[in-house]
């Protein structure tokens, strides 16, 4: 791992980056409302305006406008952009065109905004959008793909800016990183705490889980843990990151980009950027049009991208790089490692790293369905009976899930209540409630005084099944555990080809109940699980080594999330 070097403070005869950029942005403001006469910037929460007319040589006396005055933006042209990059987009609207050039308004709204209206079908109210990643408009189009809303039709036309993704740090911090050469996969160690903005409406975060699953080498299971580890550490913004990273009493990096550092300023805890060493996720800032633009819109997206291939210097005043992710001039051999121009992928990665990030950390309703037939008396090991190993896995799977999950517990054997196979034990409860979750535990370590009779499989799935279907909680995962050591053994309730249809009457993709379902042992009937799996969009697994329960249980709950998109 590379970084730049400390920031130190700021003196009057060394000021710091973030001092030298502020006074170049106030110098730019007065030479602009100079020559231009109109510079208005209106910031309110998440929205404002920026007022710019093409101006030669706005920035810098001696840079050459991007075009001549015939070749003026559309007065009427609509520019909504991402907060983060409105003030560099606004400069490098001003050297385009000449002094007569008629005024342009650039609409500041952050990106995750916008993203979420185009994603309900909201009308466009933009010719072009400059959100702060190429990971928004993939976010769009995806959510159109899986929920059918009729989503405007976006054209990524190129990039205009990138930044790295970097850790944000105290230089103790810092420091000690980089004499580890270290990376996104060190944070598999939990060697230092990190800090992470919703992934949700930060993009940086978004690149940096993707940059985790890259440096896990795509392994499932270890990117699930990390992902539930991380998840304690998320705050609402940037800001929020910055400030728990610089107020941290133990090793504490935010994840963030270069251009957040390069604005943060505490003279108490400066920050400094640390570079991973191994993956190196770029934020692409792309120019996005609509399918459908007029003539005069493209001829303005080109001359935005043209401007930005040589706005290097410009944008590095604003703490941004060039499409390419070059570093500028200034920039230290450290900081210039970290660039490298995105790939075009990238973005729809990211979308889908965001998706899979969703779907692992939303709140689990499970309805945990246990198998208490005679066979789970049978021995497992030397000491332990099937019973035994699988109360000792339930409580760790128990204590896996999150506090805002709620859980249910029932048994099954046959005619436990009646005819009936199946009986509640634990009714739903949040695992918040020290009660419920102790009940569920005190329930699990208990399981073997429930055991006896045959195994009334099939009727006992439909019955949790359709609890889950006429109890559904939109925004949660609502699914069934399964867990079952043998084979079904009433024969006067449903067979499997009864069982299969009645859960394909009862699926439904827009509110799905998973059935994720265990097989223990090799008594199990595994093609019977994976037939019921596969009519709920679920999962089957099998253990069939005692030592694999309490694996297989902790994959099986805390790849929850996934169903039924992880295939």
């Amino acid at each position: 791992m590379a970084r730049v070097p400390s920031n130190t403070p700021a003196t009057s005869e060394s000021p710091s980056r973030a001092a030298v950029r502020a006074a170049q942005r106030r110098k730019r403001s007065v030479v602009l409302l100079v020559l231009v006469a109109a510079l208005a910037v209106a910031l309110i929460v998440t929205v404002g305006v920026v007022v710019v007319r093409g101006a030669s040589g706005a920035s810098d006396p001696g840079r050459e406008p991007a075009a001549a005055a015939s070749d003026c933006l559309p007065a009427d042209l609509r520019v909504t952009a991402d907060p983060a990059v409105a003030d560099a987009l606004g400069a490098m609207v001003a050297d385009i065109g000449g002094a007569d050039c008629p005024a342009v308004t650039i609409r500041a709204e952050d990106s995750a905004v916008t993203a979420a209206a185009l994603s309900e079908g909201a009308e466009p109210d933009f010719d072009i959008w400059v959100p702060d990643s190429s990971m928004w408009p993939a976010r769009v189009t995806g959510t159109e793909e899986r929920t059918g809303v009729d989503a405007a039709d976006l054209v990524v036309s190129g990039a205009v800016a990138s930044t790295p993704v970097v850790f944000a740090a105290a230089e103790p911090t810092a420091t000690a990183l980089a004499s580890e050469d270290a990376g996104f996969g060190s944070l598999t160690g939990r060697s230092v705490a990190a800090v992470v903005p919703d992934p949700e409406s930060v993009a940086a975060s978004s690149a940096a889980l993707l940059a985790l699953q890259t440096a896990v080498e795509g392994d499932a299971r270890t990117f699930t843990a990390l992902v539930l580890g991380l998840e304690a550490g998320v705050v609402p913004t940037v800001d929020d990151a910055l400030a728990a990273a610089a107020a941290a009493t133990e090793p504490t990096i935010a994840v963030t980009t270069e251009q957040a550092v390069a604005d943060y300023e505490d003279a108490a805890t400066p920050l400094v950027p640390v570079y991973p060493a191994d993956v190196k996720p770029v934020v692409t800032v792309p120019l996005v049009t609509l399918a459908d633009a007029s003539g005069g819109t493209l001829d303005a997206a080109q001359a935005l991208l043209t401007a930005a291939v040589g706005a290097g210097d410009l944008l590095d005043e604003y703490g941004l790089r060039d499409p390419a992710g070059g570093a500028p001039p200034s920039a230290t051999p450290e900081a210039g490692a970290a660039g490298g121009a995105s790939d075009p992928a990238d973005g729809a990665n990211q979308a889908e790293a965001l998706r899979t990030w969703q779907v692992l950390t939303a709140p689990s309703r499970m309805l945990s369905l246990n198998d208490v037939s005679g066979s789970m008396l049978q021995p497992a090991t030397a000491d332990l009976r099937r019973i035994d190993l699988f109360e000792q896995a339930a409580v760790r799977a128990v204590n896996s899930l999150s506090a805002d999950s709620s859980l249910a517990t029932w048994v099954f054997s046959s005619r436990r209540i009646g005819g009936q196979d199946w009986q509640e034990v634990v009714p739903f409860g949040p695992l918040s409630d020290p009660a419920h979750k102790q009940a569920t535990i005190d329930t699990a370590n208990g399981l073997d005084s429930y055991v006896g009779g045959g195994t009334g499989l099939y009727d006992s799935v439909l019955a949790a099944v359709s609890y889950m279907r006429d109890t559904y909680v939109p925004g949660e995962v609502n699914l069934v555990l399964l867990n079952t050591d043998g084979y079904n053994e009433d024969d006067a309730g449903l067979d499997l080809p009864g069982l299969i249809v009645e859960l394909e009457k009862l699926r439904d993709p827009a509110q799905p109940v998973a059935v994720i379902a265990i097989g223990y042992g090799p008594d199990t009937d595994q093609d019977a699980l994976e037939q019921i799996a596969a009519a709920t969009d679920g999962a089957a697994y099998q253990a069939l080594q005692p030592t694999d329960i309490g694996t297989v249980l902790i994959d099986a709950v805390t790849q929850r999330g996934c169903r039924p998109f992880c295939g």
